[in-house]
């Protein structure tokens, strides 16, 4: 069994693909798996369904829900749906949810990073990014299921912010460059991933393009946003410009992407034309 939300909401049985096509349908499940072995009030899940604006008949409706999704679910071993006094709970074996095989790995890495075990670290921040396939909930309608999802897509992004520091605490910059280079392109407004595109490419020894990168993402946050890059990212640019050894602009422990001053990179998305 696969109970999938890190992408599209699939559940995969044996042998089959199960299809939930009724929208509303799919947000209740999309709740409970959200908290899977965990009760989920009644209130919570008609937020889920219904944006804060229930019908008058939202309980009545979410119980129907509750019981064709108990239906669908019955034949499915090791699976229960159950219901308390005020609030339902999806009971399944931990493992077959995506969302906690991506915790647990994002867990152990930082464990692993917290012994120096550097390679360890590295491969599960990798399989952790393999079991996403896309954007959370895609798909599952609703303003606060989105909300939702677009919180598990910042759990994501912090993977692959300590899956590129570690790479390059390592010394793994060469190989990362292409990586950085599209998760730039997709998260143009994303300082973290700048810097360390920035930080990468000046420890491969291509110093002029990391000075190309600066400049491009200080350019686009003028234009589009009318501000400039934040302190973290023009300290580094400053190191670089300085030519100072790559193992000053890094630290040791939980690598980070740019170490040396306090002041947080900013994390950001396109914004809508």
């Amino acid at each position: 069994m696969q109970f999938l939300i890190l992408g599209g909401l699939e559940i995969h049985g044996p042998g089959q693909r199960m299809q939930i096509s009724a929208p509303k349908q799919r947000a209740v499940l999309a709740g409970l798996l959200l908290c899977a072995n965990n009760e989920v009030p009644f209130g919570q899940l008609i937020r889920y369904v219904w944006d804060g604006r229930p019908p008058a008949t939202a309980q009545t409706t979410l119980q129907s829900y509750i019981y064709r999704l108990r239906q669908l679910l019955r034949p499915l071993p090791g699976v229960e749906l159950r219901t308390s006094i005020d609030s339902y709970m999806l009971a399944v074996e931990p493992a077959e949810t995506d969302l906690w095989s991506f915790r647990t790995r994002v867990e152990q890495a930082r464990e692993d990073a917290a012994r120096s075990r550097w390679p360890e670290a590295i491969a599960s921040l990798r399989a952790a990014g393999a079991v996403w396939r896309g954007n959370a909930l895609t798909g599952v309608p609703g303003e606060v299921i989105r909300q939702e999802g677009r919180v598990l897509d910042g759990e994501r992004i912090a993977a692959y912010e300590e899956l590129y520091g570690a790479e390059i605490f390592v010394g793994n910059t060469r190989q990362i460059v292409p990586e950085l280079q599209r998760a730039v392109a997709s998260y143009p407004y994303h300082e973290v991933f700048h810097a360390q595109l920035m930080l990468a490419l000046y420890a491969s020894g291509r110093q002029v393009e990391a000075l190309q990168t600066f400049a491009s993402v200080r350019l686009r946050l003028r234009e589009r946003l009318g501000i400039d890059p934040g302190p973290g990212l023009q300290h580094l640019h400053r190191s670089i410009l300085r030519q100072l050894p790559v193992e000053q602009m890094t630290a040791p422990g939980p690598p980070r992407p740019v170490p040396g001053e306090r002041d947080e990179l900013r994390v950001g998305r396109e914004p809508a034309a």
